[in-house]
């Protein structure tokens, strides 16, 4: 029952790819939702979408709620290229062009082509993890959500992007002994409720002093991961409306963002 979505006659992954997987993972009839089988916990295994991410569609966004985190805990997602091993947890491989990452919830970490560093919190049963990739502005970056808040930026992109145009799959790994999740590629709504598809921000970018161009310019900033100018748009709409709880709530979760702890709470609290 795959759906195709097509953006200038190119289709956008809606659902994962049921041809091309290990004898360890099932795939419902959705398409949607991924069981991990092994009963060993022996094999990594990758599983992409059915379609990569056109170069030209500038942002891509979606979220994997974990059903069951299985007995380790071993969920990764991410996004990897077609020439990754269907058995291998997001590697570098040079000579085949092969590139992945992926935040990893038994541990927080997140891994970029085999190198990994602390990132965010882990993730459990009942998490829903965002993963949104930017192709469109000069810092072309990748950043997480749990539960619909922003975890901040994960990883630049490579400088040079040749080999990932249009190669770019969002992927989910597992080695975890009854693992299950689900991903929601847009069908229904996400939980991270800044995600607009409204591409405004330059008509916004004189009217200083009007709410809802400060609100629409804040949030695409947030996004895009401006978060310094997404801040100082909160800031200015909070001095003409102190106490709109929707900027309290963004301008709180940049300052946690950016290790500002102390405003964060006190964003938060007022929300």
């Amino acid at each position: 029952m795959e759906e195709t979505t097509l953006f200038n006659g190119l289709g956008l992954p809606t659902a994962w790819k049921i041809d091309d997987k290990s004898q360890f993972v099932t795939i419902d009839s959705s398409e949607l939702k991924v069981n991990y089988t092994d009963p060993n916990d022996y094999e990594a295994v990758v599983i992409r979408a059915n379609n990569p991410i056109p170069s030209q569609y500038g942002l891509f966004y979606f979220e994997i709620e974990i059903i069951n985190e299985g007995k380790n805990g071993m969920i990764g997602i991410g996004y990897c290229t077609k020439q990754n091993n269907i058995s291998d947890f997001m590697p570098e491989n040079r000579e085949n062009k092969s590139w992945g990452c992926a935040y990893h919830g038994d541990d927080g970490d997140f891994f970029c082509s085999g190198s990994g560093k602390p990132y965010g919190p882990t993730f459990t049963v009942g998490d829903t993890i965002g993963c949104y990739l930017n192709f469109r502005n000069d810092d072309k970056m990748i950043f997480y959500t749990k539960n619909g808040i922003n975890l901040g930026i994960a990883c630049y992109l490579p400088n040079n992007l040749d080999d990932l145009k249009n190669n770019l799959y969002p992927c989910i790994g597992l080695r975890s002994q009854d693992a299950s999740v689900e991903a929601n590629f847009g069908r229904k709504k996400f939980k991270y409720l800044t995600m607009i598809n409204d591409q405004y921000v330059d008509e916004l970018k004189n009217k200083s002093n009007d709410t809802f161009a400060l609100m629409s310019r804040g949030k695409e900033y947030l996004i895009i991961g401006k978060y310094k100018e997404a801040y100082e748009d909160f800031t200015r709409l909070l001095e003409i409306e102190s106490e709109n709880i929707i900027a309290l709530k963004y301008r709180g979760e940049i300052n946690y963002i950016m290790e500002r702890y102390k405003e964060s709470i006190s964003d938060l609290e007022t929300y």
